[in-house]
């Protein structure tokens, strides 16, 4: 599985943590799986090569939108900061 199909499905998961909660893990793991599979297929690769592929996929999704989550969370810490701050200032 190339790199850049790894980096693809990282920045894949950092979209899907900004925006959805942690319920749409499961349809996007679940397409991402598929998509392994059916490369590894198409390309004649042996299983275990297509269950490393899934394993490294699965692995990027996830880690994608942990970090897409914690940039959420960091935008709405600052965003409320500055909330706090006007109202003080009032």
């Amino acid at each position: 599985m190339a790199v850049e199909t790894v980096i693809i499905h990282v920045l894949a998961g950092v979209a899907i943590g900004l925006r959805f909660k942690v319920l749409i893990l499961v349809p996007a793991v679940t397409l991402t799986m598929l998509f392994a599979a059916i490369v590894g297929v198409t390309r004649g690769d042996m299983f275990s090569s297509i269950a490393i592929a899934m394993i490294l996929l699965l692995t990027a999704i996830q880690v994608g939108y942990l970090a897409g989550v914690l940039i959420r969370a960091k935008i709405e810490r600052s965003e409320r900061g500055a909330q706090c701050r006007n109202t003080v200032t009032m």
